[in-house]
């Protein structure tokens, strides 16, 4: 394969030197990957020649990103031009999908918790062969396109396929992550047998400044690392911008202090250094240590476009004036708009080969387990079908109440006893009042 100059550079450089020295790597108590000073040791990294190719996709994803921003005049540049390397790795190496089974239950999951930065998203699911034309892709923010603004879990008015659920309100991201790493080990726990494992994937969600500043990540946070989600890895996009200002005049807490408080495991990295990016990553997912992840990735907010990088003008569409003289200073073709080089569309192809031969062997460990444990392997499906009672049936298995006067949390008690029998993957949950809301199922143990 042939790849941009610019990029076997950056990928020579990577191997041997912290490549954008504008980066600043703190030195904290953290596992560092930020300084590269020799080859990768670990045998899950790419080769040179994969490198160049995510080099080269990087530069591509930032062009398309900021092809459609400037079309239509609205959006935010500075993640996707910022994190593209993060974006890189992970569609192109590190997670494990199938484009033609988007909704495939063992695939791994990657929320945009920085909504606002949806160009990321969907410059990478149209580069990794999801069902998102380049048409749709020049059609950012318009209405009725499969490009909204901030990223819509598939609706009556979006269907994307790739989006795992809706992201905009900062932090909110990291909280269904949590979930989503949550519903994971349930759904581990209930239906992987010794002979057979059905559910083993990772939850990723690109975090930034500001989802840190929110409460709601914090308190999932906190969840996560009490409950153990090891399946959680969490990247940080630190570029210290906001939207008004440099992220200084709002924030001065090291948040990996703070997470290495609530238990999770940190690492702290060049997020413009591949070499360290997937190093990083691939660590992530091989430590099962009980405790959740979080890279932080040392960013340029704006990334390649030299009037703006690095400053709050970067964060919204401030660049748009800049962008040809961009594109051209990272090596894209003049003149060409949404370009993607014929490399890196073959480059993908061979990512998808990759991902569909994990998919095709979890299908024969599927059919092995669906044969060994028929009625889990009907509970599941059932459950991923939406297969339940109507409300009629489920009103009729549930025994006529005595007559008489009782709190209708008593009888809120005895209706969810029968509707958790009716249907095996109803939950039930409360925040340490079960003695008060009586919404407890019986037998059906804690998470």
């Amino acid at each position: 394969m042939k790849f941009s100059m610019l990029a076997i550079a950056a990928t020579a450089l990577a191997a041997g030197v912290n490549g954008f020295a504008g980066v600043s790597v703190p030195t904290k108590n953290v596992a560092k990957f930020g300084i590269r000073e020799s080859a990768l040791k670990m045998g899950t990294a790419v080769e040179t020649d994969n490198m160049a190719a995510l080099a080269t996709a990087a530069n591509e994803a930032r062009g398309l990103a900021m092809d459609s921003i400037a079309a239509a005049h609205s959006g935010h540049m500075g993640l996707p031009l910022g994190a593209a390397e993060v974006g890189a790795s992970l569609y192109g190496s590190q997670m494990t999908y199938n484009p033609e089974d988007p909704t495939w239950i063992n695939r791994d999951r990657f929320i945009l918790s920085a909504g606002h930065g949806s160009m990321f998203a969907y410059s990478w699911l149209n580069l990794a062969g999801f069902d998102l034309p380049m048409e749709e892709v020049k059609n950012f923010r318009q209405h009725h396109s499969m490009t909204p603004g901030h990223p819509e879990f598939p609706n009556s008015e979006h269907n994307t396929p790739g989006i795992e659920c809706t992201t905009g309100p900062l932090g909110q991201g990291v909280a269904n992550a949590a979930g989503f790493a949550a519903s994971e080990k349930m759904a581990a726990a209930t239906y992987n047998t010794e002979d057979h494992t059905i559910f083993d994937h990772h939850i990723f969600a690109l975090a930034g400044d500001g989802c840190f500043q929110e409460g709601v990540s914090a308190e999932a946070a906190a969840f996560a690392a009490h409950e153990k989600l090891d399946n959680l890895i969490i990247l940080y996009d630190a570029n210290e911008v906001t939207l008004d200002k440099m992220a200084e005049y709002t924030q001065s807490e090291d948040i990996i202090a703070r997470y290495n408080a609530y238990g999770w495991e940190t690492y702290d990295i060049d997020g413009h250094d591949l070499a360290a990016v997937e190093e990083a990553i691939s660590a992530a997912k091989a430590s099962n240590n009980g405790k959740p992840k979080l890279i932080k990735c040392n960013t340029i907010i704006g990334k390649g476009m030299e009037e703006t990088e690095g400053t709050n003008a970067a964060h919204g569409e401030a660049g748009v004036p800049y962008v040809d003289n961009a594109k051209k200073n990272i090596g894209l073709p003049e003149g060409e708009k949404w370009y993607v080089s014929d490399d890196t569309r073959e480059f993908f192809k061979g990512v998808q080969a990759k991902n569909k031969a994990v998919y095709d062997e979890w299908q024969e460990t599927y059919a092995a387990w669906s044969e060994a444990n028929p009625e889990l392997a009907k509970q599941l499906e059932d459950a991923v079908a939406d297969n339940v009672p109507t409300a009629e049936e489920m009103i009729a298995s549930i025994p006529d109440l005595e007559a008489g006067t009782e709190a209708t949390r008593v009888s809120g008690y005895t209706v969810i006893q029968e509707i958790s029998k009716a249907i095996p993957q109803y939950v039930s949950g409360s925040a340490d009042l079960h003695g008060s809301t009586r919404n407890y199922i019986d037998g059906a143990g804690n998470f």
